[in-house]
């Protein structure tokens, strides 16, 4: 039988002034550039929908254990309009380069929301991504992402490596801010193969079913025999929107064929998981209903079907710390505008390990960390 087993766990980046200014932590990616050297990306900012959204990078050289160097990605101060800059997706290519994709808002109008409370539609924004040829010590200035005209989409994880050399990406569909039309989210995948400037021939990952099912924030993984998979926040679309146990969908290698989602017997919303090989999996999920909110991290060893949830670990422990401070309505978008946690990533790491990286909130702090995770087979 196989446990996992928590080796470390704490911050990457808490603001270490709050008496002079609130600095929010959230959104953090990472990849292992060598066999110590970890790189992370984030935001910062005063709020999860804030207008000063930055991004910013993290460098560990010991393997998570501290993250010695911060620095921003981009000068916001170079820009033709006050965007905001929203969840870095970084990945580590082939050539050794990075590449962040990302969206950022015109936010002339500070007060104008991101989300409609009416229509839960999104405001207009950009696609961008920024290329680093150094590990990330230094990087090129946001370079337009052009993806066909009818789509409004934002990156649900990074962009993925094909053995031919295409870049795959796969995005969150939304609608327009101020449609009328009822929402019915999408996950599709996007090609390129021009390192990211077009992304063409859109691909269904998963679609609002006849079961009236939406799916979310698939953070896709490349399986150790080149199969895609990935799994998603799954809800029932009424007016409550009723979470569903997370589903899994399954990719051919070159990205054009997916299974249908079906439902596992693990609960929760976002969530990453990795392939251990041989049908073992980890996930990492955070778990938002209950007695005990937070991160969770279980096993699997029939790629994602069931999930030993009576041998999982809690990661961070999110009880009485789950909300900001303020009651908010139930219903989508204002539910998640108190939100104090969430998004977790992973990655196996070079030895085996996985590390996962999050955002929470401990004493008002609103800020990003990480775990290290080992499997043990007894």
């Amino acid at each position: 039988m196989s446990r996992i087993e928590t080796i470390s766990e704490g911050p990457i980046y808490r603001s270490p002034n709050p008496g002079y200014g609130y600095v929010g932590a959230f959104f953090s990616n990472v990849v292992q550039l060598s066999e110590d050297e970890i790189f992370c990306t984030y935001n910062r900012g005063g709020g999860m929908y804030a207008t000063d959204l930055t991004h910013y990078a993290a460098r560990s050289t010991d393997g998570g254990e501290s993250w010695g160097e911060h620095h921003v990605v981009h000068d916001r101060g170079a820009d033709d309009a006050a965007y905001s800059y929203h969840d870095p997706m970084v990945a580590h290519l082939d050539d050794g380069s990075l590449v962040i994709t990302t969206f950022r808002v015109d936010r002339s109008d500070p007060e104008r929301p991101l989300f409609n409370e009416e229509t839960g539609g999104i405001g207009a924004f950009e696609l961008v991504a920024l290329h680093s040829t150094d590990h990330g010590r230094t990087w090129s200035r946001p370079e337009r992402m052009e993806v066909p005209g009818d789509l409004i989409v934002t990156p649900s994880s990074g962009v993925i490596e094909l053995s031919d050399g295409t870049w795959f990406m796969p995005f969150d569909r939304w609608h327009a801010f101020d449609s009328p039309q009822p929402y019915r989210p999408q996950v599709v995948g996007l090609f390129s193969s021009d390192r990211g400037r077009t992304w063409r021939d859109p691909v269904v990952i998963a679609d609002t079913n006849s079961q009236d099912k939406g799916f979310w924030h698939g953070q896709v993984l490349q399986m150790n025999d080149g199969r895609l998979f990935t799994m998603f926040w799954t809800a029932l679309m009424k007016s409550d929107i009723d979470n569903q146990p997370l589903h899994r969908c399954v990719g051919s290698s070159d990205g054009k064929n997916w299974s249908d989602p079906e439902p596992t017997t693990l609960p929760g919303q976002t969530n990453h998981a990795v392939d251990l090989g041989e049908g073992h999996m980890l996930n990492v999920y955070t778990r938002r209903d209950g007695p005990q909110p937070g991160f969770f991290a279980a096993l699997s060893d029939d790629e994602g079907r069931t999930w030993d949830v009576d041998n999982q670990v809690c990661v961070w422990d999110a009880t009485g710390r789950d909300k900001l401070g303020v009651e908010a309505p139930d219903t989508y978008p204002r539910s998640h505008d108190t939100i104090a946690f969430g998004a977790p990533r992973a990655v196996r790491l070079a030895d085996g390990d996985i590390l996962a990286t999050y955002w929470c909130t401990e004493m008002s702090l609103t800020h990003v960390r990480c775990a290290r995770l080992r499997v043990l087979t007894s």
